[in-house]
């Protein structure tokens, strides 16, 4: 019986948006992917198994960044997606925008609410939590909320902390702690599922070894964030 569920968080993209002034190009990445893997005190172990194995077999002993059109990228995906559907209570959930499109707040300047790439990021997340939890339950009743912690300073992480206090459509953290990617192989699975939906926001077909991702396009979505 499980006793605590974890829930890693990691984003591909940056919470950046300016324009060049003279060609009028996004100076940023046109796109942001915040996405979730939902894992239990008992499924993890699983997981490190897994990664542990393709470790051993690929010869990977750095960080795991792999690009999503690389065959070795299924080799690692693959197997956690058939754990999601073999009853392991693994879970994962992404939220996408295109940047260009978007029309919500803190993003772009001269909105109604002030462009500002910490509140930008803290609403993605309440996104997250909010559709994630719409499909799955927690399967102990607790979880510890993992965030990468790149980039981010004190204030962000304070300004996070508060923020996921207040009360929302979901369940709130028991813990939430930021940590690092190169130590946390939860945080590296995670990064490569979000990584694996940046060109779907342009029209792409997502890689077929993600179907176990839930997907949410949260571009134009502006009501499931008041």
């Amino acid at each position: 019986m499980a006793k605590n569920d974890f829930i890693f968080v990691d984003e591909s993209g940056d919470t950046g948006y300016k324009l060049d002034p003279e060609t009028g190009e996004l100076l940023s990445s046109p796109y942001y992917v915040l996405a979730a893997l939902h894992v239990t005190d008992e499924s993890i172990r699983v997981i490190n198994r897994h990664v542990a194995a393709f470790r051993f077999y690929t010869g990977f002993d750095r960080e795991l960044k792999l690009p999503a059109e690389r065959e070795v990228f299924n080799r690692l995906l693959g197997p956690i997606g058939e754990m999601t559907f073999g009853g392991h209570d693994i879970f994962a959930s992404i939220v996408r925008l295109d940047k260009m499109e978007y029309t919500g707040p803190y993003l772009k300047a001269g909105g109604q609410r002030r462009q500002s790439a910490r509140y930008f990021r803290n609403r993605v997340l309440r996104c997250l939590l909010e559709s994630h939890f719409q499909s799955y339950g927690l399967v102990s009743g607790r979880y510890e909320l993992i965030v990468d912690r790149v980039d981010m300073k004190l204030a962000d992480i304070e300004n996070l902390r508060a923020y996921l206090r207040n009360s929302y459509n979901f369940p709130t953290p028991n813990f939430i702690t930021h940590a690092s990617s190169i130590y946390v192989e939860g945080l590296q699975v995670v990064h490569h599922i979000a990584n694996g939906f940046k060109n779907v926001v342009s029209g792409d077909e997502s890689p077929g070894v993600l179907s176990f991702v839930k997907d949410w396009d949260i571009t134009l979505e502006q009501e499931i964030l008041s």
